[in-house]
């Protein structure tokens, strides 16, 4: 019986099957995609930070500790690619004779290195002048003490005699903070500021002054074994390689017996991605489910289509003696071949879209995996959908009443309970609640190594798409049942002589309609939505590599070779829409040493993005024009304004380094508060007028030059790296790179393709929302077409009704759903405004896909109505009698 009952329904409804087939797929497929591209993105992600970290492990090593003995134990402990032993020494002052005066500075640091350290550890140091072997000087140690490469300086230990050495280089050191950072039991590796005064020696050297010191305990010298580990071997996901990571330390420590501590750099690097990953999840997970839910809903409206057909269908098997047993089997066969059909499509599509779009292997970890359990979800939900609808009319409803064409007249649950204003009320107190407290995406209680999520606050946008969605339902259907009059005035341009009697037509179809309304309405929610993240998230990924690398380009300099030096060469070449130097000094704020950055306020936007999430205290134009007006103004960060209890207006004594060498001592007035600023970092720093340090400190000389580019900055960047020549110390970058260094942010993830693929899947969406629901909807508009042609109505008469149609669902759905999608869009960008570095001032809009959106949509209503044109009066008896 069943193998006949499926041949039947194959024979005489395959389009229903193949429609619901495909819908079933899409929701596969899109449900696939997101996933397989999660996993890919932690695994790229971890890729990422493994490749920025320059070194993995710094190993303090105890007063007196066996450091051969140490290295084995290392290499026992963890795969260990290469490991050297590294030299740590107080210097109670550096001095030298320059110019006829002795320039001084106070405590610094000592450093023995390798001769294959900076082989060893790519990114620790860039070379600036002279060798990069040898006696070298940090680039602020050299300006300092006024000195360049040939000359002496002597170097003071702390408790030791002074010895002179001779400087052989200049360096730029890249790695500064953790190469200094605090490693112990006590503190743990701690982000601490780094020495203004830093020499390196030769390791051989080192020991000869130093060696002795290291077997003391408080001998002022100690030992450190820097490491770089295989992370071949490390797994592809974030929070997997950063329990890896942090095992393999402890295990080491263990090892060591109190003899050695780990700073645990690529751990502290993987924790950041692993929250980053976790956002990625999250924002895959909250940008997917509406469309996968939609596409659930699609095939719903898809099997309902042909509920009539179904339940006479079933109401005669009960009539000839089936059980209700019996029909519910051939039901789950019924649907089940269309959800084991759709299933199969859509892992096929997934794997499709993965390979070909988003070129991740199929062979990747977790991937065969996640398309498999993607594809018995699929399977699963289908089945429930078909399913339970009817097993419960078998239990609702008589056979008589199953054999007639009658419609439901019970409202419906939710409507009785007004789940619709219930769930907009609960989404809006979530987000008043999520946005008034400051909300945060990942909770990371102190001391506590976990990451947990508060998954609460996503809540409030899907809470409000569902209640929007049955809002609309519950809209559509009052306007269609009450609003006749007004239906007959619209629909009189497309047909006077019949529009009242479309009007009345629709009205009396109100519940069918206002349904195909509602999905209408998601669709273009979905799609809106999914358009204005998607769009609103490129250009902040955009921002926040400018943000990091300063511009489009920055060329970077020091205090010795400052950038602006090649400023107006850099304003002459094709292709420089602006460029505008940027001082970076430094400066004590009481005992703390901040980044200082001179600027320009009203020329520094033509070069980079200044945007109002930058400051605290009003937008970007308000605050620095306020600098402007206030030769001596300062915009601090908010760290400092809660550690000093700053207010507004405040006297705030900054000492600066002055052109002769000593700090001095500088008045600035308090103006305003900055978060962030171009390559500033992320914690202390301060903002204020070039013109007025360059008058106090009597020098002018910019650091770095911010360019914006008219159309490549890549390509731009190169070409300014050809004019300034291959023995140039400056150094230039473009947002490309910063793009790929970024890694602390939500905007690592990439979402370009994925994003295309979403955006593909809502048009799609839209064009079943629309067509399918016209097309499908002919099995309950039968008896109206039928009777309409038996009266000697036209082809064209029957079209108009459904352009009638159209018109309703193509119209009320396109406001409401573009009015959905902006909300969802906004509410999900302001919740995610805390990961966003720096948050969006406004959204942004994809003007083209809105209109190709609308053009898919209007063409797929085209289609639906024209398809039907050939219908005739025998077509629609022979369909009302089922076939």
């Amino acid at each position: 019986m069943i193998g006949s009952w499926i041949k039947g329904a194959v024979k005489q409804r395959w389009q229903h099957l193949l429609l619901g087939a495909a819908g079933i797929a899409a929701a596969t497929a899109l449900v696939g995609t997101i996933g397989v591209f999660g996993i890919a993105s932690g695994g790229a992600m971890t890729a990422r930070a493994l490749s920025v970290v320059p070194l993995d492990w710094q190993v303090a090593l105890a007063a007196g500790a066996d450091a051969p003995d140490l290295m084995g134990k290392l290499a026992a402990a963890a795969p260990v690619r290469a490991a050297r032993i590294v030299g740590y020494a107080d210097a109670a002052s550096l001095s030298a004779t320059s110019g006829g005066t002795i320039q001084t500075t106070g405590a610094g640091q000592i450093l023995g290195l390798p001769a294959d350290y900076a082989a060893t550890f790519p990114g620790q140091m860039r070379s600036l002048l002279g060798s990069a072997k040898g006696v070298l000087l940090a680039q602020q140690t050299a300006a300092n003490l006024h000195v360049t490469v040939g000359e002496a300086i002597t170097l003071t230990p702390a408790g030791a005699a002074p010895f002179e050495v001779k400087v052989e280089g200049i360096v730029d050191l890249l790695n500064a903070d953790p190469l200094f950072q605090t490693i112990g039991p006590q503190k743990g590796p701690g982000a601490t500021a780094p020495p203004d005064n830093v020499v390196l020696l030769p390791m051989d050297v080192w020991n000869s002054h130093f060696a002795e010191s290291t077997r003391l305990p408080g001998g002022g010298a100690r030992l450190q074994i820097h490491v770089s580990l295989d992370h071949a071997s490390l797994p592809a996901a974030p929070d997997a390689a950063f329990t890896v990571v942090g095992g393999k330390a402890r295990n080491f420590e263990v090892r060591a017996a109190g003899e050695a501590s780990v700073g645990d750099n690529l751990a502290a690097r993987l924790g950041a991605v692993r929250q980053d990953a976790i956002f990625a999840r999250i924002l895959l997970l909250f940008l997917g489910l509406p469309g996968v839910v939609l596409a659930l809903l699609l095939t719903i409206a898809i099997t309902r289509s042909d509920a009539t057909r179904r339940r006479r269908e079933q109401a005669l098997l009960a009539l000839r003696g089936a059980s209700t047993g019996q029909v519910a089997l051939l039901a789950i066969a019924d649907g089940g071949l269309m959800a084991l059909a759709g299933s199969l499509g859509g892992i096929a599509l997934a794997a499709f879209l993965a390979r070909v779009v988003l070129h991740i292997p199929l062979a990747a970890p977790a991937v065969p995996a996640w398309l498999a359990f993607s594809g018995i979800a699929g399977f699963l939900m289908a089945l429930a959908c078909i399913l339970l609808p009817t097993l419960l009319d078998q239990r609702a409803t008589s056979i008589a009443t199953r054999r007639t064409w009658l419609a439901e007249t019970a409202l419906p649950l939710w409507r009785r309970v007004h789940a619709d204003f219930g769930l907009i009320a609960l989404s809006a107190l979530i987000f008043w609640h999520s946005a008034s407290t400051g909300y945060q995406v990942v909770l990371a209680p102190e001391g506590v190594a976990t990451v947990a999520v508060d998954y609460t606050a996503f809540l409030a946008p899907l809470l409000f798409w569902t209640g929007c969605g049955l809002l609309i339902l519950r809209l559509a259907d009052a306007a269609l049942r009450n609003g006749r009059p007004a239906l007959n005035m619209l629909l009189a341009p497309l047909s006077p002589r019949l529009s009242g009697t479309i009007a009345a037509t629709l009205s009396r179809q109100h519940r069918r309609i206002a349904r195909g309304t509602a999905l209408v309405a998601l669709a273009f929610a979905f799609a809106a939505a999914t358009a204005i993240f998607n769009t609103t998230f490129n250009v902040q990924q955009l921002v926040d590599a400018r943000l990091t690398n300063g511009a489009d380009v920055a060329v970077t300099g020091t205090a010795a070779f400052p950038a602006a030096a090649a400023l107006e060469r850099i304003r002459a070449m094709p292709d420089v829409a602006a460029a505008e130097p940027l001082q970076h000094r430094f400066a004590y704020v009481g005992k703390d040493l901040q980044d200082l950055y001179g600027i320009d306020p009203a020329s520094i936007g033509k070069a980079t993005d200044i945007v109002d999430a930058y400051f605290g205290t009003g937008g970007a134009r308000v605050t620095l024009a306020r600098l402007a007006a206030t030769p001596d103004g300062v915009l601090v960060s908010q760290e400092t304004v809660d550690d000093f209890q700053l207010v507004l207006g405040d006297t705030i004594n900054l000492r600066l380094q002055g052109a002769n060498g000593p700090t001095k001592t500088v008045p600035f007035h308090f103006t305003g508060i900055v978060k962030e600023f171009p390559t500033a970092p992320h914690d202390s720093f301060l903002v204020a007028n070039a013109a007025y340090i360059a008058v106090q400190t009597g020098t002018g000389g910019a650091e770095i030059v911010l360019v914006r580019a008219q159309n490549n900055p890549p390509v731009l960047a190169a070409n300014i790296r050809a004019m300034l020549g291959p023995d140039t110390p400056l150094r230039t970058s473009d947002v490309s790179q910063a793009a790929h260094l970024i890694g602390s942010s939500l905007t690592a993830v990439d979402l370009g393709r994925l994003g295309a693929i979403e955006l593909a899947f809502a048009l799609v969406f839209i064009a079943m929302a629309m067509g399918l629901t016209l097309w499908l909807g002919q099995g309950e508009r039968a008896r109206t077409d039928a009777i309409f042609l038996s009266l000697g109505a036209s082809r064209t008469d029957v079209q108009a009704f459904l352009w009638g149609e159209a018109l309703v669902m193509l119209g009320f759905g396109l406001v409401t759903g573009a009015l959905i999608g902006l909300g969802a869009a906004w509410m999900l960008v302001r919740l995610l405004g805390g990961v966003f570095d720096p948050a969006p001032d406004v959204l942004s809009y994809p003007w083209a896909y809105f209109v190709l959106m609308l053009v898919g949509a209007v063409g797929s209503v085209v289609l639906a109505v024209l398809g039907q044109a050939s219908l005739s009066k025998d077509g629609a008896v022979r369909q009302l009698r089922g076939g």
